[in-house]
């Protein structure tokens, strides 16, 4: 029998530890738009050999990878670190190429070397700091909604503190309770009205912009507000030229790569900017060919 998801053990995990929830949280926001970035670009005419989302995945991660011709398993692509001095422009003159079952040094024109931007940053410090900012407006949303649940605070004695947790996981988890019996003492028990403010809608907003502007990074095209149809024709245009510039940063590393390989090997090899629309982005989460990218 196949196991499925028990939606009541995850509802009693979420009771025992908000930090469970945090992680999983940051966790689901950070594999979203790390899904994002491995789905920007589409490389064609590779060799057989090599693996194209292995490609965007050592870029992604690393800011750099390598192009090689090995002479008994033909041509790779690997992960990559600088090896030895560097020439006039502060570029090694040597790389080792290597990934978990592979590792060869090689001259810096024996290979192609494949930047993910001009810094040769890699996308994941971005992404991370994209997933902090997201968890921590998506918890607060949280921590607000539960805060017009149970917009109070109990005092009491401190013999009836147990009870009265007790008691107050019930009213938490949405179980009817009647309070009563001779050994609960009622006089020294206080009820704080908190009286919290609902901001979920404002967070939700908030929230929203930063996802947008997440886009804006990849270079997805979005209007970035939340109010489309407010924006005037000097805002969208200046949206669409820093969407651009975005996009374009990433693409002429991986172009130029493409043209230095095709120059060395005779090859033809190509990459391109996937055209990803919002709506595809949040229905499907994948590449286009269907492929879940992790």
């Amino acid at each position: 029998m196949i196991n499925m998801f028990n939606i009541f053990s995850w509802l009693g995990l979420k009771k025992r530890s908000n930090i469970n929830i945090n992680s999983m949280t940051i966790n689901d926001y950070y594999d979203r738009l790390k899904t994002i970035a491995l789905s920007l670009f589409e490389w064609k005419g590779l060799p057989d050999s090599c693996n194209s989302r292995f490609l965007e995945l050592t870029l992604y991660t690393y800011g750099r990878a390598l192009f090689i011709e090995d002479p008994t398993t033909g041509f790779l692509n690997m992960r990559c670190t600088p090896s030895g001095r560097l020439n006039h422009y502060d570029e090694p003159v040597s790389y080792t190429a290597y990934s978990t079952i592979y590792h060869k040094e090689f001259l810096r024109d024996e290979c192609v070397l494949i930047r993910n931007n001009l810094l040769e940053k890699p996308t994941e410090n971005t992404v991370l700091l994209f997933s902090t900012r997201l968890t921590e407006a998506e918890r607060t949303i949280d921590t607000n909604i539960k805060a017009q649940k149970t917009p109070v605070l109990i005092r009491c004695d401190d013999k009836d503190r147990l009870t009265m947790q007790n008691l107050y996981k019930k009213y938490d988890g949405n179980e009817p309770f009647i309070l009563g019996g001779k050994a609960l003492n009622l006089d020294g028990l206080k009820v704080l009205k908190t009286d919290a403010p609902f901001v979920a809608d404002k967070l939700q907003v908030y929230k929203r912009q930063i996802w947008n502007e997440a886009l804006t990074f990849f270079g997805v095209n979005n209007a970035n507000t939340e109010k489309r149809e407010r924006l005037i024709t000097d805002e969208v245009k200046s949206n669409e030229e820093i969407i651009f510039l975005n996009s374009e940063s990433m693409l002429l590393t991986r172009q130029q790569a493409a043209e230095d390989i095709n120059k060395k090997y005779g090859l033809n090899v190509s990459v391109e900017k996937r055209n990803l629309s919002v709506e595809e982005i949040e229905e499907k989460g994948e590449g286009e060919d269907g492929e879940i990218y992790d």
